[in-house]
Order: structure tokens, then sequence, then C-alpha cells
């Protein structure tokens, strides 16, 4: 790709540009060494590291410990998502429960999706108003509740809309959009109200994030970059010690990275 091109995507990204080797594109900036499971970041660039024990630790973007939140009754805590950093949503599969903290880490709301009348939420998500999206994996349907567990939007039977039924593994929305990512359909597109729009024909992705417009993956790599408004699409080199187990989140000119025993904090030079 052309120096233009990624000059471009930089820009919209927030992040500096300058013409440099793979390795120089990076600056390793901070280190947190600790082992985790999974984390996650947020638009302040603060970091959540879930630990073997279940337990949440909170750091600040320079890397200090801030909060910590853990209750071990809930079985194993299977996703965060940090999309509004003072509305946590956490997912527990084990029982199917969703709790949302505060901030600082504190409860403030927990809901049984068993009891809102889901047989089998496969995944869920944060909606832009602070309710939450469930994909109910024996109705096929995506359904948004209340924090009461009241159904408040769904979409069809989406396994007769697609003639195939959806496994997807994570949702985000975004102005007014919500995206399934089913990795073997690609990322499902639906509006505020829960109807199916499109599918973006990109497959095999794990995890996405969504920064301004944009879907970014990690791949063989590289970051991949989809303009949802262009559906131009480029890519960028990773450091070259990261590698394909390893677990990114970009958020503005930071680069971070879950190794087997750290969290990396790189910025872009």
């Amino acid at each position: 790709m052309n120096i233009q091109k990624i000059s471009f995507w930089l820009s919209i990204l927030f992040i500096p540009f300058h013409v440099s080797s793979q390795d120089s594109t990076f600056q390793l900036i901070n280190t947190i060494p600790i082992t985790a499971d999974f984390f996650t970041t947020d638009k302040l660039q603060q970091i959540y590291i879930v630990t073997n024990s279940n337990t949440i630790i909170k750091f600040s973007p320079d890397g200090l410990e801030q909060y910590r939140f853990s209750n071990n009754t809930l079985g194993d805590l299977g996703y965060i998502d940090a999309t509004d950093p003072f509305n946590l949503l956490l997912y527990y599969p084990d029982y199917q429960l969703v709790v949302t903290l505060d901030r600082t880490l504190n409860q403030t709301g927990k809901l049984s999706l068993i009891d809102a009348g889901v047989v089998q939420a496969r995944t869920v998500g944060l909606s832009n108003d602070g309710n939450i999206w469930v994909y109910d994996e024996a109705s096929f349907q995506l359904r948004k509740f209340s924090r009461t567990g009241e159904v408040l939007f769904e979409s069809q039977n989406l396994s007769l809309v697609l003639g195939k039924a959806p496994q997807p593994v994570q949702i985000i929305d975004r102005e007014n959009w919500v995206y399934l990512n089913d990795p073997a359909q690609g990322i499902l597109v639906f509006d505020n109200f829960g109807q199916y729009s499109k599918t973006i024909p990109i497959k095999n992705r794990q995890t996405f994030q969504l920064l301004d417009n944009h879907l970014i993956f990690k791949q063989k790599g590289q970051i991949e970059l989809y303009d949802l408004k262009s559906f131009l699409s480029a890519t960028l080199a990773l450091p070259a010690n990261i590698v394909e187990t390893d677990q990114i989140q970009i958020q503005k000119n930071r680069l971070f990275v879950k190794k087997s025993n750290a969290i990396e904090i790189y910025s872009w030079k």
C-alpha cells in the first residue's frame, strides 16, 4: 500500500504518521507485568484486565492500578464491554448474568437473562442508550432489553432472513447501528431497532474494534482497517514481536498488547 494511503488512514484515527520501518513505527512506552486471561480498553485509554481468578483490574492510561472488582459466585467472566467508561457491562455466561459497573468498578445493576426469557444468550453488548443487546441463540433473534429485563426491540428470525442461523461472537453498538460479528457469515449490520440491514463480507475474524466509522482487526501480523463509508480497506504492519495469539486494542495514539505475562503499551511515532 502506498505512503499516501497509510497517511490517510492514520490521520483518520488521530495517529501521528511518519514513514518508518515496521519496528520503528511503534515505541514501547510501558509494560504492566501481569498475567491476564483477556483485557479491553476504553476511549479514555483506560485498561481493564481480567485475571484467571475472575478479578477485573482497572489501570490508568499510564499503567497505574486504580480499582478492582471480583465476584466469584457468578461463574467465569466471559466478556467486558467498555464502550462507555462510566457504565461497564460484564457478561457471565455460566449463569447468563449481565452485571453493570460504574467507573470505580462498583456494581450498579444485575440482570438474569434467563429470568428475562432468554433461553441461550450467545453474546451480549452495551447499547448506545445504556440498555443491553443480546443474541438469543434459541430464537435466532437479536434482542434489546432494558436493565430491568423488558424487551424493547427484537429482530426477525435471522435463520429465515439469512438462510442460515448466525453464530455471532461479538456485538458492538455505534452511531445507531449494531454490528454482529459472525466469523462464518461476516459482519451482520442492524439498525437501532434491531432490524437487519446488510452483511459486510469480512469473515474469519474473532474480534474487532469500531473506531470513528472504521472496523479494525488484527490478522497475520497486521492491523486491518475497513472504512464503513467508503468501503475501502488498508493494512498496517504491527511490531515484529507481536504474534498471532497476542490480543491487541487500539485507542487513538496507543496500541495495547496482551502478551503471556504482561500488557505492553506502545505509542505511535
